[in-house]
């Protein structure tokens, strides 16, 4: 089913972050071995299969004879949805601390990332600010925030991100200065930056990159010891890195040591944005189709 998953993708991780990486890995493959995942996450191949099989109740991934395979690329924006919830407390909390970085009058950057949904959330009270991204669902979070301005940066829809990629952006981009971006990761390290996995979604980002004065980093601690595919932007390249408290130390003091700064956001429960508010933004997005919520991905995520 495929190439091998990468030597740095081994993970002791819980089920949730596994259910992450297996989306993460279907956007850009076809389907995927239960031997391979075992391998990947140093878990057993009856692991693997339960985690398969809550991902396929979910209408997330289609079980077949020994792995699992992509969706077709209709039935995939639920998987933004479950995204949003996976470490949703860290993500909230790094959205504030990302937010606090970014003052009236500015213009920043937005890639397409679950994380940067969260900080368009808390940007919605900032006065005459001007967002540019190429993410639908951080546009749409943005588009009755009376105070800020949204450019939507052209391409081709790119579904399971709700985003748009291709050459359309470059011209826009290459006249545009933009004072900060925030770009998530799949993967980080000092050797090759921030990483992620689908080549179209990298291209924009090394265009957004290049017209950005300041480059900050907005991830998880469960993204410190990952790689992926590709770079998108160097090491020397990057300013700032907003994060959670769960980061590991020795890897941020790796990074304060190059001078960058890294901000480790304490994660509260509950605190931060209000989901509410993130699902009403979904709801008038998709119209009436159904949500997940909370309670839901818990029961079937969490709980594993």
């Amino acid at each position: 089913m495929g190439d091998g998953a990468q030597s740095g993708d081994t993970i002791g991780s819980s089920a949730s972050e596994r259910m992450e990486r297996v989306l993460e890995l279907l956007e850009t493959r076809d389907a995927i071995s239960v031997t391979e995942l075992a391998r990947a996450f140093a878990v057993s191949e009856v692991t693997v299969r339960h985690d398969l099989a809550v991902l396929a109740r979910q209408g997330l991934v289609a079980r077949v004879r020994g792995g699992a395979r992509a969706l077709q690329s209709g039935q995939s924006e639920v998987a933004f949805d479950i995204r949003l919830r996976v470490q949703e407390d860290a993500k909230r909390a790094i959205a504030d601390a990302a937010a606090a970085m970014v003052g009236d009058g500015e213009a920043v950057a937005l890639d397409s990332s679950t994380t940067a949904f969260y900080i368009a959330l808390a940007l919605r009270a900032k006065r005459e600010l001007v967002v540019v991204t190429n993410g639908l669902r951080i546009a749409a979070a943005l588009a009755d925030a009376p105070g800020v301005s949204v450019i939507v940066l052209g391409g081709v829809l790119r579904y399971a991100a709700m985003s748009l990629v291709g050459d359309f952006a470059s011209g826009v981009l290459r006249n545009t200065r933009i004072g900060k971006g925030f770009f998530g990761a799949r993967g980080v390290s000092v050797e090759r930056g921030l990483m992620d996995l689908n080549p179209d979604e990298v291209r924009i980002k090394r265009e957004m990159v290049e017209a950005c004065e300041r480059v900050i980093g907005i991830f998880d601690y469960t993204k410190w010891r990952q790689t992926a595919l590709l770079s998108f932007v160097p090491a020397q390249r990057i300013n700032a890195i907003v994060t959670d408290a769960g980061a590991p130390a020795e890897l941020v003091q790796e990074w304060r040591e190059r001078k960058v700064e890294v901000v480790t956001a304490a994660v509260v429960p509950g605190a931060g944005v209000e989901l509410e508010e993130a699902r009403r933004i979904t709801a008038r997005v998709r119209g009436n189709r159904r949500t997940p919520d909370r309670k839901e991905v818990a029961d079937t995520i969490e709980s594993v």
